[in-house]
């Protein structure tokens, strides 16, 4: 099998986990936000609406972007742009700020997914086998990373944007990192 086809498979492996990571840390510090903006279960359930919505509009956008430039130029952006904005529920401060920042942090969700996804189109493609499945599960193993990282950033006492933010770092320099392994002609 050729290099730069497995570097491809790496690459978009590490957008899913990046991906799963993103989503479960947020999950991990939904209860920590929901206190810190001083709201009821009820107002966080209508405010996720914000992060579904956010992440539709998101998807549209990707989907004409990745057909327009490629899921190359496309995966990398909507990386950096999802892990960049995984900080802001951590820093939203009462509902309308929450509500903006669900808003942004699903969009940015929402590209990454269909970008991602694209991509792994053209290398499952290019394999000429499914490997879709198998990109699918890294996602959930970015949940138990998320997981894990969560769960311990929570008991050494680290805020929601501490801990959001951290990871969102991470998360930007991944995505650039492996833009390296993407595939030239996707």
């Amino acid at each position: 099998m050729e290099r730069s086809l497995r570097a491809a498979r790496v690459a978009t492996f590490v957008y899913f986990i990046l991906n799963g990571t993103l989503v479960g840390m947020w999950v991990v510090q939904i209860p920590a936000v929901e206190e810190r903006v001083g709201i009821s279960h009820a107002t966080l359930g209508g405010l996720l609406v914000l992060l579904g919505l956010g992440a539709f509009v998101g998807m549209q956008v990707a989907g004409r972007l990745a057909d327009r430039f490629g899921t190359r130029a496309v995966v990398p952006a909507t990386g950096v742009l999802c892990a960049a904005t995984l900080v802001l529920p951590g820093l939203a401060r009462d509902p309308w700020t929450l509500a903006g920042a669900l808003l942004v942090f699903g969009f940015g969700n929402g590209c990454l997914d269909v970008s991602m996804n694209a991509h792994a189109v053209h290398v499952e493609k290019a394999y000429d086998r499914p490997v879709m499945s198998a990109f699918h599960a890294t996602f959930s193993v970015g949940g138990v990373v998320a997981a894990l990282v969560g769960a311990g950033a929570a008991s050494t006492g680290l805020s929601p944007a501490a801990t959001l933010g951290a990871v969102g770092a991470v998360g930007v320099v991944t995505a650039l990192v492996s833009a390296r392994g993407l595939l030239p002609s996707a």
